[in-house]
């Protein structure tokens, strides 16, 4: 028992026992470090440049009216997609102003979770309109292909139709026409 005249007295269990060395204080270390919510450091520099403040879609194209020789699309990174477009024309853009765009954005996740990425491509506008005219000779031909006035009615049990006479059969009026 202490010599200790406060305590002299005491029951045990209310005496104090101070532990035999007093540990050192906690080091106060950096207050700014327990503020971020990221363990690495952040390039603020590089994501102020990479900010698109000035543009109005997520999908805009910059400068877009320098280049009038060319027509743009925005598909998915998707090899299906990709292979499409190649076969039609267009190219990726190799321009890093122009991928940097899209660098950051994610278009979607395919049915396995993958994620793909929206690419810019471009392609002349000369080449552009030759697939369109091509295309539409296609559709006048399926359209052609479609309308009765061109096909030949007569068979084994029917005679063959005179479109002036419409003896048997009247192919004009609305439920022949074809809408296009």
């Amino acid at each position: 028992m202490d010599n200790n005249p406060f305590v002299s007295g005491l029951p045990d269990n209310l005496v104090p026992h101070p532990p035999a060395s007093i540990p050192e204080a906690q080091a106060s270390g950096d207050a700014m470090a327990t503020m971020s919510p990221f363990r690495e450091a952040l390039d603020v520099d590089a994501i102020i440049a990479n900010l698109t403040l000035d543009r109005p879609l997520k999908l805009f194209i910059p400068n877009r009216d320098k280049m009038p020789d060319y027509e743009f699309r925005i598909i998915n990174s998707i090899p299906q997609e990709t292979a499409d477009a190649h076969n039609k024309g267009w190219r990726e853009i190799t321009d890093p102003e122009l991928t940097g765009l899209f660098v950051s954005l994610v278009a979607g996740t395919d049915r396995h979770g993958a994620v793909f990425r929206p690419v810019l491509m471009a392609r002349p506008k000369a080449v552009g309109e030759h697939v369109r005219k091509t295309e539409r000779r296609q559709l006048q031909s399926i359209y052609a292909g479609m309308d009765p006035k061109n096909k030949e009615v007569g068979g084994k049990y029917t005679a063959p139709v005179d479109a002036k006479d419409g003896t048997f059969l009247h192919r004009e009026g609305a439920p022949w026409r074809i809408r296009v």
